[in-house]
């Protein structure tokens, strides 16, 4: 079976999610314990572990223990991945988009003006 996996889809599965988006943002400006991110999404730690979990998994999150205390730090790199995917995509339908508009505003103006068509003649 071919593998297609590019990293993608686990980016896009971690950030499917408005709270996992709103860690992604907090952890944007830095590291943060798991008590912090908890109270950014005003949820108790189990509910926090299986989002960091997802995060993990999409490859956004590196995690360090001391002590008792869990340190979660942002990895960039995936989200890099996925704005380069989206510039390629977003320039192709920017140029097409753009043909259409051209295309749009372009009157319509016949081949041959005041000429009868002779090919498909009217019927009375």
């Amino acid at each position: 079976m071919a593998n297609y996996d590019d990293g993608l889809e686990g980016v896009a599965t971690a950030l499917a999610h408005r709270g996992r988006r709103r860690l992604v943002e907090r952890l944007s400006t830095g590291p943060a314990t798991s008590t912090e991110l908890a109270d950014v999404l005003g949820v108790t730690l189990p509910t926090l572990q299986r989002h960091l979990g997802v995060l993990r998994d999409g490859g956004l999150l590196v995690s360090r223990k001391d002590g008792r205390v869990v340190t979660h730090r942002l990895r960039p790199q995936p989200l890099l991945d996925l704005d380069d995917w989206l510039a390629v995509r977003t320039s192709f339908w920017e140029q097409q988009l753009g043909a259409l508009g051209e295309h749009l505003d372009t009157p319509d103006t016949p081949d041959t003006p005041d000429t009868p068509d002779t090919d498909h003649p009217e019927t009375p």
